[in-house]
């Protein structure tokens, strides 16, 4: 029996029913697309507002852009404004202080200059007369009646009355009275005179009795200066009066006086001398040493080359030993350049007398020092001058008065003279006679600063020189009576080394351990493990075998090649260490015989100043 599906069976009413419900959701779905596009172009208008707004936005933001740009120009040129404002006030203020800085060394340079007229003007033209009455011209215009000397007197004795305190004043009547013979008047003139300033006033009767040909006078004048000067601090005119006395320009006794004085000074028996600690001559001695020292001879690094190999840790004493021997001669060879016609030269009795320049030179630059107020206020207006000159540039004006100050004013020691004038004569304005003064003064203290390093160079030869060459020692004597012939000790050591080589040649035997041991594991390995293995071990074992069987081989026939080695090595040794002891015998020979040389030319220098103990 068929089954059958059932059949529906759709009435018109159905079929209007189902019409309806699809027109009304096809109603429905198009009444929200419509809600859809009103929403949808409601949301555009918006979107287009909103993009209105976004332009305004961006023009707002730009036009700000660019008023932030005018701002941070208008800032940056305030900025700039407010620099250059700074700046000008700076400049201002710098320039202010400058000069006010001139305004004031103006004024004060107005008020020093107005006093130095009204407290020493006076002294102008003292030192004037001054420098005429010690003339020559002057002393014969008097002898000859041409000048009157009444008119002499009462130039002098005005000169006293307006400047009692300066000492150019009485010692200028002192010269005028000398002119009238008033002999009791003059004592009284230099009395005063040597009161205010004993060493001006000395030297000065010593130029001016030497310029008017008085010479025992000049020497007693000169005897009184010496004996007031301080050795530590001598002044800059002391070397103008050193080469006057050494030209022999104030006669033979100056000159024995000056000697006399400059040894005393040098042993430090000076009542005027500041330093107490200790005597100029240790001072001096140890400086000169220092000096000497600077001159002696180096050792340049390619000499002595085996010998500074061979000779260990001595090889510093050798050489400074060495270097301190050649001071003798390297000092007179200095001397000898500095001084080409010897020790006393043309400084003895023949020797010519100057003309009187320096004399001349000394008494002007005498008359025309200034005293230590003038000094001292004439020293303020250089520098009110300088920054004047610098327009109050205060750090300018000092750099430039300091560089303005010459080295002359500054007092120099008696021993820093006396070895510069020696060593370093570019550094002291003093002409031939007065550094050959300064060689004969410092002379006993260079002489025995030569002699205590050339007692120290000898202390540091030592007696014996060990030299040491392939581990073989050799004492060489450094004396020369005692010295061994180098052949001596070359053979020494080529028969060491010989020994050496034959015995590391004896001891080179088969080593039967190593031959027995090769030959027990090599037969082990052939007959127990060769044949019970295969393939790439086999192979191994039985390589392993024949190297230890050619071992044992090597070991018992290589004796002979080994001791032919031995001994070419030990024939290599022996030859260079025999050259490398031979140079350094050869070598040491040479340096204790340049070290004694060396040593000797002590007595050159000695008798190249004998003469200084003849005097």
């Amino acid at each position: 029996m068929s089954r059958r599906t059932p059949q529906v069976v759709m009435t018109s009413g159905d079929v209007m029913d189902d019409e309806l419900d699809l027109d009304s959701v096809l109603q429905r779905l198009g009444e929200r697309i419509e809600g859809i596009k009103e929403g949808q172009g409601r949301h555009e208008e918006t979107l287009d507002i909103f993009r209105e707004g976004l332009h305004d936005v961006e023009a707002d933001v730009v036009r700000l852009s660019g008023e932030v740009s005018n701002v941070r120009q208008e800032i940056a040129g305030l900025e700039s404004a407010v620099t250059e404002t700074r700046q000008t006030l700076d400049t201002f203020i710098e320039q202010y202080g400058r000069d006010r800085e001139v305004s004031k060394a103006q004024a004060e340079l107005s008020r020093l200059t107005t006093e130095w007229h009204a407290d020493f003007a006076q002294r102008k033209q003292t030192r004037a007369l001054a420098r005429g009455l010690v003339h020559t011209l002057t002393a014969q215009a008097v002898y000859r009646n041409v000048v009157n000397t009444a008119t002499v007197r009462a130039c002098s004795e005005e000169r006293l009355l307006l400047e009692p305190t300066y000492w150019l004043a009485p010692a200028t009547m002192a010269v005028a009275a000398k002119f009238r013979d008033e002999e009791e008047q003059g004592e009284r003139a230099r009395a005063h005179a040597c009161a205010l300033d004993a060493a001006k006033a000395n030297l000065f009767f010593s130029l001016t009795c030497s310029r008017l040909g008085d010479e025992t006078e000049a020497a007693a004048w000169m005897d009184l200066y010496l004996q007031s000067l301080d050795p530590d601090e001598l002044g800059q005119d002391f070397l103008v009066v050193l080469d006057a006395i050494a030209g022999k320009e104030l006669g033979e006794k100056a000159l024995g006086y000056t000697r006399q004085a400059m040894a005393r000074w040098n042993r430090g028996t000076s009542p005027l001398s500041t330093d107490t600690t200790a005597s100029p001559r240790i001072r001096g001695g140890t400086h000169l040493e220092s000096r000497l020292l600077n001159l002696r001879g180096r050792l340049a690094e390619n000499r002595y080359v085996a010998l500074r190999k061979t000779c260990g840790d001595q090889w510093e004493v050798l050489r400074d030993g060495w270097e301190l021997s050649t001071v003798p001669d390297r000092t007179l060879t200095h001397l000898e350049y500095m001084f080409p016609d010897g020790f006393d030269g043309a400084d003895g009795a023949d020797a010519p007398v100057g003309r009187g320049s320096h004399v001349e030179s000394a008494l002007e630059r005498l008359i025309d020092q200034l005293e230590p107020d003038e000094a001292d206020m004439r020293e303020k207006m250089r520098r009110l001058e300088r920054v004047i000159e610098h327009g109050g540039d205060l750090v300018a004006a000092d750099r430039a008065h300091e560089s303005s100050v010459g080295p002359d004013a500054a007092p120099v020691a008696l021993m820093t003279l006396l070895d510069k004038a020696v060593f370093e004569p570019d550094e002291v304005r003093l002409g031939q006679p007065a550094r050959r003064m300064a060689l004969r003064a410092i002379w006993p203290d260079l002489e025995e600063a030569a002699q205590r390093l050339v007692t120290a160079s000898r202390e540091r030869l030592p007696r014996h020189i060990t030299l040491s060459v392939a581990g073989w020692d050799c004492s060489v004597p450094t004396d020369p009576q005692l010295m061994a012939q180098p052949g001596q000790l070359v053979d020494e050591l080529a028969t060491h080394i010989e020994r050496q080589t034959q015995v590391r040649s004896d001891a080179v035997v088969r080593r039967w351990p190593r031959v027995i041991a090769a030959l027990v594991i090599g037969t082990f390995t052939l007959a127990l493990v060769v044949p019970f293995v295969d393939g790439a071990a086999r192979w191994i074992f039985a390589l392993l075998t024949i190297g230890l069987f050619t071992g044992a081989g090597w070991e018992f026939g290589s004796v002979p090649f080994r001791r032919k080695r031995v001994r070419d090595q030990g024939a290599r040794l022996r030859h260079e260490a025999v050259a490398t002891l031979d140079r350094a015998l050869r070598q040491c020979g040479d340096l204790l015989e340049d070290w004694h040389d060396a040593v000797e030319h002590l007595d050159l220098l000695t008798r190249w100043g004998e003469s200084h103990k003849r005097d």
